[in-house]
C-alpha cells in the first residue's frame, strides 16, 4: 500500500475516534442508560463537546471529495512521491484541523483547513498532468 492509500486508511480511521469522542463525553456526563437511549435529551456538556461534535462533520464532510481525488488518482496511475507528500500533509492537517477545532484554536483551525485543501489541489494537479 502506499502513502497516498495509507493516508486515506488514517483518515477514514480518525473518523472512527471523532465519532465517539463527543458521544463518550456525554455519556461521562449522564450516565450509560442515556447513551444506550434514544437520546431524546441532550445532558449539559462543556463548549469542547459541542465543537467537537462540529470539528467530526467537518471531517466526514470533507472526508468524502478527500477520498475520490486520492482513490482517482491511484486508478489512474497517477500516484509518485509528490501525490504521497500531498496526502501525507493532508492526514496531518485534517488531524491538525479536528484538533484545533475541539480545542477552539481558531487561527490556527482555518490554515490547517486551508494547507490540506491546497495540498489536495496539488493531487488533483498531478493527476491531470
Amino acid at each position: 500500500m502506499n502513502s497516498d492509500l495509507t493516508s486515506l486508511t488514517i483518515l477514514a480511521l480518525w473518523g472512527i475516534a471523532l465519532n465517539h469522542t463527543p458521544a463518550i463525553a456525554r455519556v461521562l456526563r449522564s450516565n450509560v442508560a442515556w447513551g444506550m437511549g434514544n437520546r431524546e435529551t441532550s445532558p449539559d456538556v462543556p463548549a469542547w463537546v459541542e465543537r467537537a461534535d462540529r470539528a467530526q462533520r467537518n471531517h466526514h464532510d470533507n472526508l468524502a471529495a478527500i477520498a475520490i481525488v486520492i482513490l482517482s488518482a491511484q486508478v489512474m496511475g497517477k500516484t509518485d512521491a509528490i501525490t504521497g507528500i500531498a496526502a501525507i500533509v493532508i492526514v496531518t492537517s485534517r488531524i491538525l484541523h479536528s484538533l484545533t477545532y475541539i480545542f477552539g484554536i481558531v487561527g490556527l483551525r482555518s490554515l490547517a483547513y486551508f494547507v490540506a485543501l491546497g495540498a489536495l489541489l496539488v493531487i488533483v494537479w498531478r493527476s491531470f498532468i
